[in-house]
């Protein structure tokens, strides 16, 4: 899909579908699915050039919360948020606001909040893809959540495992231009078994 230039738009755990092997098999999983491709857009789509609010809050980038552009480096944010959550279990999710319900007008920014908290704060260079009051936003943000950090990559081995913890911080990245691409994720050492060559 990002190879063809398509960005998903609406990475989370509603759409993915699993099949399930039969119990014969070693593997848990034999196939695994993206699904709901009716938000999808070409990366050059006048919505995703715009910054056009897309998918699910509580599983949006950080550019797309700013409404700033977007590609397919958006569901590579909605991906780490969806493994996050499928580590840690249950409805878990890092970014939901304690406190906050979804509809609330808020809402969003608290999201934002929580992104900055765990994977801030944005680069220096975010300035380059960012006008003058999104860059006041981001301050902003960086200011509020300033005592309140709790950086992802210090959480303790006893919540995630180190191999997990690196391979997630990798990609989680407030920029999107620092975030590799699915290729680079999918060729990635995290997803071979500790005994494959």
């Amino acid at each position: 899909m990002h190879r063809d230039g398509f960005v998903h738009a609406d990475v989370k755990p509603d759409n993915i579908l699993v099949n399930y092997s039969s119990g014969d098999s070693e593997n848990r999983f034999t196939d695994v699915q993206l699904a709901d491709m009716g938000s999808s857009y070409p990366e050059d789509h006048k919505y995703a050039r715009e910054g056009a609010p897309i998918g699910t809050t509580i599983w949006r980038s950080p550019e797309t919360l700013l409404q700033l552009p977007w590609d397919t480096k958006t569901d590579i944010w909605s991906f780490g948020s969806l493994l996050i959550s499928l580590i840690y279990g249950g409805h878990f999710n890092i970014f939901y606001p304690p406190g906050v319900k979804f509809d609330e007008p808020e809402f969003e920014v608290e999201v934002l909040k929580r992104q900055v908290q765990f994977f801030g704060p944005f680069p220096a260079e975010y300035m380059e893809i960012a006008d003058n009051d999104t860059m006041k936003v981001v301050l902003w943000l960086m200011d509020a959540v300033f005592d309140k950090r709790k950086p992802f990559q210090y959480i303790t081995e006893r919540e995630i495992c180190k191999k997990d913890k690196e391979f997630i911080c990798w990609f989680m990245k407030l920029d999107p231009r620092d975030r590799p691409s699915a290729d680079e994720i999918l060729a990635h050492e995290w997803w071979r078994e500790p005994d494959d060559s």
